[in-house]
């Protein structure tokens, strides 16, 4: 089961429904993008009384208004209406972290995906971690940046603490529900790893 699968089975969708349509967020190296599922879609009812509507298009809008109204308000931060995953429509809101809330993540992505090892500034995924934690109440998806500060955690959370040093030997795209086995096909450095090194 892809993403797409999973997030279309999480609203209820059939293969062959489309949800709405609008456009797809294009993201920058130095953001990193949280995209809230918008949970409305298939809930209208939760959030609007659809005889208060002409059509269901007017009350699924209506709904969704609701949704970003409450995401708004519970995060504190602007989203935009996107959709999300290849080849697929799934109704979502998208808002950044960026390097005026972070200074360091344009410096830090660059490094993560050169392979250069990481030695200064370690403590800094820590901070990026602490902005996207409280989005992981909601079904959210993150970008290649985002999904990098989870690899940095559990790294953090395996070594039982910061290291002194960690490199980045490959990854892939790839998603929590693809069926598929992790793999790194893409090698960065073949570098070997000390106990005071951790590579992701």
């Amino acid at each position: 089961m892809n993403l797409i699968k999973g997030i279309r089975n999480l609203l209820g969708l059939q293969p062959s429904e489309a949800p709405p349509s609008s456009f797809q967020r294009e993201e920058e190296l130095d953001e990193v993008l949280i995209f809230v599922v918008d949970e409305s879609y298939t809930r209208i009812g939760e959030y609007v009384s659809c005889d208060d509507y002409a059509d269901e298009w007017s009350a699924t809008d209506a709904a969704s208004k609701v949704f970003l109204d409450r995401i708004e308000a519970e995060f504190d931060a602007e989203f935009e209406e996107v959709n999300i995953g290849p080849g697929a429509d799934v109704p979502a809101f998208v808002t950044v972290i960026a390097e005026n809330v972070v200074p360091l993540i344009p410096w830090l992505m660059a490094v993560f995906f050169s392979g250069k090892p990481i030695v200064e500034n370690i403590e800094a995924w820590r901070t990026i971690l602490g902005k996207i934690r409280p989005f992981f109440s909601r079904t959210i998806v993150l970008n290649r940046n985002g999904a990098a500060v989870l690899a940095m955690d559990a790294v953090f959370e395996d070594m039982g603490g910061i290291p002194k040093e960690v490199v980045l030997r490959g990854y892939k795209p790839a998603y929590s529900l693809d069926d598929a086995q992790l793999v790194a096909p893409t090698e960065i450095d073949d570098l070997t790893c000390s106990p005071e090194k951790s590579a992701v």
